[in-house]
């Protein structure tokens, strides 16, 4: 892919639920500045206008204490932030690595659902399957993103541009094939690298199946 389509992929908005840890993030960072504010307050008070009866240091050490508490819970919220991009980054990569062979089986589930019987399912995908090879093909999925390319091809080929599930799909087969991380990253293991491509082509080594 060029550069412009590479910006465009690290540019993509925040989903909702990064959305969402980064305002709790925020929520926690301003109470801990709310606990500093009323521990400061506190000791000018007992240090300049100390009032009978208050015990200060007892004051303080509750404060102290939900502080840590408050602090502790923000480092948990950054750590599991940090995690979910660390996944997702890891995500987006290996859908990069295999980026030829997404887009063939995103057209493959397209070309599935969208037959009658057995054998057209069979016709089908003999017919995807030799088409994707071709060179003006191989050169389209190559220069596009796999939203546009699958979305072309579908076009092309009469096949439901419904996109966004044919692609949920080639990433459910690619992770069953371990060649993709899941998606809550606790997939500890670096998925495997596509072998080496033509010049000019990006071509994955298809998975053994034996």
């Amino acid at each position: 892919m060029d550069k412009a389509q590479t910006d465009s992929i690290s540019e993509t908005p925040a989903t909702p639920e990064e959305e969402r840890a980064a305002r709790h993030l925020r929520m926690l960072a301003r109470t801990a500045e709310i606990h500093m504010e009323v521990m400061e307050a506190t000791r000018t008070e007992a240090v300049e206008a100390p009032q009978p009866g208050i015990d200060y240091g007892q004051r303080v050490s509750v404060i102290a204490k939900s502080l840590r508490l408050t602090l502790l819970l923000e480092q948990k919220f950054a750590g599991q932030r940090a995690e979910r991009r660390k996944a997702a980054a890891k995500r987006e990569a290996a859908q990069e690595d295999w980026h030829a062979l997404r887009v063939k089986l995103a057209v493959l589930a397209a070309s599935y659902e969208s037959s009658k019987d057995a054998e057209e399912v069979d016709r089908r995908s003999t017919e995807v399957c030799e088409r994707v090879e071709r060179p003006e093909v191989a050169e389209l999925i190559e220069a596009s993103r796999a939203e546009v390319a699958v979305a072309a091809l579908c076009r092309r080929w009469g096949f439901p541009p419904d996109v966004e599930r044919w692609l949920e799909m080639a990433d459910e087969a690619l992770e069953d094939l371990g060649f993709l991380p899941s998606e809550d990253g606790e997939d500890d293991e670096d998925p495997p690298k596509p072998g080496p491509a033509a010049p000019g082509r990006r071509k994955p080594t298809p998975p053994d199946t034996g």
